[in-house]
């Protein structure tokens, strides 16, 4: 796995061989969404990543990685794809981003949160797996860091006969 520990956020990058970002924009409820262009799964989000370089400094890459090197990151595919909605400010004005995104099943996750939950001193959240596919309104997508959380962003369920 070629992972990287950012500023403030870890990545597992899904290569294009595995599984093909989308090549074309989709319409659902209404809105146009934009194809990502590389797909990955969020392992550690940038409130997350903060916290952690705020607490071990330049030893945050090290322990985080370890935590990630113990784990096999394999996953599959669920077809379970939803779309979320989340409201931003942007440059003072209120905004709606919107993703399409499919959840993973993906075993990991859980030992990999309670790790850096050890280190931090308390039980994490566990993000719910996923990977953004399509996004309006805001390039990156929608940050998810729990299941209360993708619960208050879901809309709808999205069927594969939606995307055809």
């Amino acid at each position: 796995m070629v992972a990287s520990f950012a500023p403030h956020t870890l990545v597992l990058p899904i290569a294009p061989e595995r599984w093909p970002p989308p090549r074309t924009a989709v319409e659902l409820d209404g809105l146009r969404l934009a194809p990502k262009p590389e797909l990955h799964v969020t392992l550690v989000g940038r409130a997350l990543g903060a916290e952690l370089r705020a607490t071990f400094g330049e030893h945050a890459g090290a322990l985080v990685g370890a935590a990630r090197d113990a784990h096999d990151w394999r996953f599959e595919r669920s077809g379970r794809r939803l779309l979320l909605r989340k409201p931003f400010a942007t440059e003072g004005r209120a905004t709606l981003a919107h993703a399409l995104v499919e959840l993973v099943d993906l075993p990991a996750m859980v030992p990999f949160q309670r790790a850096l939950g050890r280190l931090l001193g308390r039980q994490l959240p566990v993000p719910p797996p996923h990977v953004t596919l399509y996004t309006a309104g805001r390039l990156q997508g929608i940050g998810v860091s729990s299941p209360a959380r993708l619960r208050a962003f879901t809309v709808r369920r999205v069927t594969c006969d939606e995307l055809a």
